[in-house]
């Protein structure tokens, strides 16, 4: 049957001079196409042989210039050539169907057209649907001839503005919500009332139509904020009564600051900026009708024994300091016994007090940061009225250092004439000259150190200054120091004198037969050597 149809086929496509083909020559797909509307004139009404068009070349794609032998006189008046060389203009069989899927239009726009083409041609998208030959001519000049808008869109009038045509807003074959975002390109041009910064679209305002109704710019005519938002019921509905009375619409739906009407200073601290009131007053009431959400809330802390955070805290005022003053509401005997002590602010020492009563105070040290010897750690261990009563009587060194106090020498009972009370070492110009500067000046004072032969208290150190031959033995003194009655040294020295006691007067105190020997001389010393080599 098929080898009957081609044959029927070619002898209906064949002139005169094409009885010499086969029916082999004719390609089985031609009953996919002889109903295209390029074939049903040309082959079916028009009776042009296929080899006029085809060739020999076994039904080949005619060449893009063929149909100009016939149609010379016919110019695309809707395509010209792009003198950049971008884009090319389509054949006369991109539009004149002859294939299959071109069957049943003459001509079809949208099969290029739903895709941009080159640089200066958008894609298709308002009035895909129409006929492209109610507006466009393809061979005639002008080749746009468009109706007016109105010849389809009669109900669609506009008052935006009042003299603003439809191509001030929409172009014709543009997406249908392309004139969203020009309203924006405009309206961020305007002054005053009419400008409108691209801020107002956002993710929950991403369209001006979404509020106002295309074509209907009203104030009375746009879309109440309740129709989308109807969950947001208002904190304080007398007062708060329109949602544009906080929220400017225009401006990202970013709400006004409180402040704007609200005058009240705050200083409670903000979890984000500008956020102050809101944090503890949402703009969209509470579910229990209450102005305020609860401390707790935010502060899970414990509050202070049975007070509530209101009795020390107040919202719109400064944050509390836990002074005397505040703290004397319930701790009127405390705070009395710091006045004027130094430790009147409370909160120096009870930090965490106020929301966590069973937390240490902190420590001395915190302000009284100076080193303190082994022993003196426990500050209370000498000021024992603690910081409610610092200036009480305190216990005398020597209730824990009994062996030093009752091995002082006289003169030396009062500690902190030498010793620091906090580290028990000597006060830098606590020195022994600082007392007896006379004897330091003096003798052995000015060669050796006081605890060489002294101690201050005990129980460690020298506890009796020790002989002299302890330094001086007899077999290192010259002279008539070996003499045996001249063995004990302090008849002639003294420990803290400048020099030995050499003089007539001394000499004779023991030698009192030379009394008158030699009555001119004043120094005995000077016949009668004690030192080497006199």
């Amino acid at each position: 049957m098929r080898w009957l149809v081609a044959i029927a086929l070619l002898v209906a496509c064949s002139g005169p001079d094409d009885r010499r083909a086969t029916a082999i020559q004719v390609p089985v797909a031609w009953h996919d196409v002889r109903a295209s509307a390029g074939h049903t004139v040309h082959v079916i009404n028009g009776n042009v042989p296929c080899r006029d068009c085809h060739g020999d070349a076994a039904f080949a794609r005619p060449p893009a210039d063929l149909c100009t032998k016939c149609h010379g006189n016919i110019r695309a008046t809707l395509h010209p050539t792009d003198p950049l060389g971008v884009a090319q203009p389509p054949a006369c069989q991109d539009c004149h169907g002859f294939g299959s899927d071109l069957a049943i239009r003459p001509t079809s726009c949208m099969r290029c057209h739903r895709d941009p083409q080159g640089l200066h041609t958008s894609a298709v998208g308002a009035h895909a649907d129409q006929k492209c030959g109610d507006c466009h001519r393809a061979h005639a000049t002008p080749s746009l001839d468009p109706p007016a808008c109105t010849s389809c869109h009669a109900n669609q009038t506009t008052r935006h503005g009042g003299t603003r045509g439809c191509f001030d807003c929409h172009e014709v074959h543009e997406s249908q919500a392309a004139a969203d975002a020009r309203c924006v390109r405009c309206h961020a041009k305007q002054r005053g009332r009419e400008r409108v910064d691209a801020s107002a679209i956002t993710v929950g305002h991403p369209r001006c139509a979404s509020c106002h109704a295309p074509h209907a710019f009203g104030k009375a005519e746009v879309v109440a904020c309740a129709t989308c938002h109807t969950k947001k019921s208002v904190l304080s509905p007398g007062k708060h009564t329109t949602c544009i009375g906080c929220h400017a619409q225009h401006d990202a739906a970013t709400p006004r600051a409180c402040t704007t009407c609200h005058q009240q200073p705050v200083a409670h601290p903000a979890a984000k900026p500008g956020a102050a009131c809101i944090g503890c007053h949402p703009p969209h009431a509470l579910a229990t009708g209450a102005k305020a959400v609860a401390c707790e809330t935010c502060h899970a802390k414990p509050r202070h024994a049975t007070a509530s955070c209101r009795d020390c805290h107040e919202p719109h005022a400064k944050r509390p300091v836990l002074d005397g003053a505040l703290c004397a509401k319930c701790h009127a005997d405390q705070t009395r016994s710091t006045v004027a002590t130094g430790h009147a602010a409370c909160a120096r020492c009870h930090v965490t007090a106020a929301h966590e009563p069973g937390k240490p105070v902190a420590t001395c040290v915190s302000c009284h940061a100076r080193p303190v010897a082994h022993g003196h750690a426990d500050c209370t261990s000498c000021h024992r009225g603690g910081a409610h009563r610092p200036q009480a009587p305190r216990p005398t060194c020597a209730s824990c250092h009994t062996a030093e106090a009752t091995s002082a020498p006289t003169g030396h009972q009062t500690c902190g004439s030498c010793h620091e009370s906090h580290t028990g070492a000597r006060k830098p110009a606590a020195t022994c000259a600082s007392c007896h500067a006379d004897r330091a000046a003096k003798g052995h004072g000015t060669q050796l150190v006081c605890t060489t032969c002294h101690r201050p208290h005990g129980p460690t150190g020298i506890a009796q200054p020790p002989a002299c031959t302890f330094c001086h033995p007899a077999a290192k003194r010259p002279g008539l120091h070996t003499n045996k009655g001249h063995a004990t040294c302090a008849g002639c020295h003294l420990a803290h004198e400048q020099a030995p006691r050499d003089d007539r007067a001394t000499c004779t105190s023991c030698h009192r037969a030379q009394v008158g020997h030699e009555p001119t001389a004043t120094r005995c010393a000077g016949c009668h050597p004690f030192g080497n080599g006199r």
